[in-house]
């Protein structure tokens, strides 16, 4: 059973869920939690078939089911709501990198924003009680495609009375910075930054997964929930890569190349957790914050919130290690498995 206790595995026993972006990588992480409680069915709906057999081979529940469809696509998504009664939505489903939605707005809009208009449009027309989206902290103060639709969709959300996450950068997910660098280092015996001074905050994966499930147990409908993250700073990011990872992976550090090639179009120095104007509204819950329709009756000392990633406790070199550890480990394992 899963440790978050027993208050919330009662939550979800006998459940039937739907996650949407399912076989991503928070989507497949949400999955593989929700299978560890008494639960009836998680269906994974996402548009990608191999990652669908790809998973289907390796989680072996048959309270697993696999929908392949579009979020963006009203008739193919509402298949999956015709077909089932669901207690629960999960919506996973996104455009996620900066630059690929700088580069292709149209396309950010229909998944981000038209997709999570269908996946609530539905989850309404169906009657389901609970929905929780997934975002990001740079729905917070946009300044590029991809937080200004993810804010968007926060908006459509908390409009049809359901619950949002605020993610950080979440460890090792697919695409995020650790991985990107990584994986370039090896290739290319160079690491490509664009500001050795950008700091970012940062969750693990299981941290990233608990609070959707917090959320799930806490939501009453109209909520945002934000965890309180530390961050990290770029420089001791690549400090840690070529000093540590590189002679782990039998690369000598005098061998890479750092590249510094400035901020990209759309990209902040540093990352806000929460915007001014929703202070008001932001209630204190220990390890994270909630975002509510109303304004607190408790004022907050505004002068001990830290919501930006410049002006927080940053983790330290060996805690950086630590995530690139379980990073390289999840890569070995995932070798493993697959042969």
């Amino acid at each position: 059973m899963s440790s978050l206790g027993a208050e919330i595995s009662k939550l979800f026993s006998g459940k039937k869920i739907l996650v949407t972006g399912g076989t991503g990588s928070i989507g497949s992480c949400i999955v593989r939690e929700l299978l560890k409680f008494d639960i009836s069915e998680v269906d994974v709906f996402s548009r990608d078939e191999i990652k669908q057999f790809m998973m289907r081979k390796a989680i072996n529940d048959k309270r697993l089911n696999f929908i392949v469809g579009d979020v963006r696509e009203y008739k193919s998504l509402e298949r999956a709501f015709e077909m089932n009664d669901f207690d629960i939505v999960y919506h996973a489903a996104a455009m996620k990198h900066v630059v690929v939605c700088e580069e292709n707005p149209l396309e950010a809009v229909k998944t981000n924003i038209v997709g999570t208009q269908n996946v609530v449009d539905l989850a309404r027309k169906y009657g389901v009680p609970k929905l929780i989206n997934i975002s990001t902290d740079k729905a917070v103060n946009p300044c590029n495609v991809m937080g200004a639709t993810k804010l968007i969709g926060e908006r459509i959300v908390l409009n049809a009375n359901y619950t949002s996450v605020r993610f950080g950068n979440v460890a090792g997910s697919r695409g995020s910075v650790i991985p990107a660098l990584i994986e370039e280092m090896i290739r290319k015996r160079q690491i490509t930054i664009t500001n050795p001074s950008v700091t970012r905050f940062v969750m693990r994966t299981s941290d990233a997964v608990k609070l959707v499930l917090k959320a799930t147990q806490y939501a009453k409908g109209g909520e945002i929930f934000v965890l309180k993250m530390k961050a990290f700073k770029l420089q001791d990011l690549v400090d840690v890569l070529i000093n540590y990872v590189a002679p782990k992976l039998g690369i000598c550090s005098e061998e890479i190349k750092v590249n510094v090639t400035g901020l990209i179009h759309g990209e902040k120095l540093h990352e806000d957790l929460v915007s001014k104007l929703e202070i008001p509204y932001l209630h204190d819950l220990g390890d994270f914050y909630i975002i509510k329709p109303k304004a607190s009756a408790k004022t907050l000392e505004k002068e001990h919130l830290i919501f930006s990633s410049d002006n927080t406790e940053f983790i330290s070199k060996d805690e950086l290690i630590k995530i690139v550890n379980e990073y390289i480990n999840s890569l070995f394992y995932k070798k493993i498995t697959r042969n």
